[in-house]
């Protein structure tokens, strides 16, 4: 997937019983605003695209619109449409100026995204697509870099299909290998620019995930509804029938 950044299926993971999370249903990805024809093609006819989730802001989407991808359902759903801080923007990591304010603020952001009555919102919606998807559809849910908002997706959905936490995060922290490419073509034109050094240095912090960001998401959850399972209920309205829905259609003996 040349032209879709940070790309995987999350299915193939076994959980906690066994049972194997069901391939080609959801992926995961940055921004599709370069996506190719025969990217496009691929898409459909590999995994049977259905629906796109797109959990960038208004100015991302105005920005960097998605390419089209025909018979597919577009849904725009903003994370962070609540959440008024430094954004999420590779501008936005510019100015914060500094390797360790960078670092202090992703820690932020996940416990802010946790906790924020729109994100949660946010995140029902994107689950509402999830028990909407038709048998052998797939969905694609993405951000900006496919790694933050897109990462806490992720976790949601493998959480809920009982996905032991050390699978989660190595889901997780592939992020820094995928985007390993595309990074370090940021990281260049940042230079080319001129941008100061500490600058510089915080948005390479800001350009990759740390273990310790999604313990942040995890730490605000418990803190506050006990476990994941009472925040999937509580807080987005995944309750047990829904559950058992989502295990029966996507896991597999």
């Amino acid at each position: 997937m040349v032209t879709i950044t940070n790309f995987r299926d999350i299915g193939g993971i076994k959980n906690t019983e066994g049972k194997v999370v069901a391939r080609e249903v959801f992926l995961r990805s940055g921004e599709l605003s370069q996506l190719a024809k025969k990217d496009e093609q691929r898409l459909k006819e590999n995994y049977r695209l259905g629906k796109i989730v797109d959990l960038r802001s208004d100015a991302e989407v105005s920005e960097r619109p998605d390419k089209s991808v025909t018979d597919t359902e577009y849904i725009h759903i903003d994370i962070l449409k609540d959440i008024h801080d430094e954004g999420a923007s590779i501008n936005d990591f510019v100015k914060i100026g500094s390797p360790e304010k960078s670092a202090d603020y992703m820690e932020k952001l996940y416990a802010d995204i946790a906790l924020n009555q729109t994100a949660q919102t946010g995140y029902t919606n994107f689950f509402d697509q999830i028990l909407s998807l038709k048998e052998r559809e797939s969905l694609l849910f993405h951000c900006f870099a496919g790694k933050d908002r897109t990462g806490i997706a992720a976790a949601l959905v493998l959480e809920t299909l009982d996905v032991p936490k050390e699978a989660i995060y190595a889901d997780y922290m592939l992020t820094n290998k995928l985007r390993k490419t595309e990074n370090a073509l940021l990281l260049a034109q940042a230079k080319e620019s001129n941008l100061p050094p500490a600058n510089l240095k915080a948005l390479e912090v800001a350009l990759n995930v740390e273990s310790r960001y999604l313990d942040n998401f995890y730490w605000a959850v418990e803190k506050n509804y006990g476990d994941c399972k009472a925040y999937l209920k509580e807080a987005l309205g995944i309750d047990k029938e829904k559950t058992e829905f989502i295990k029966h259609r996507f896991l597999l003996d």
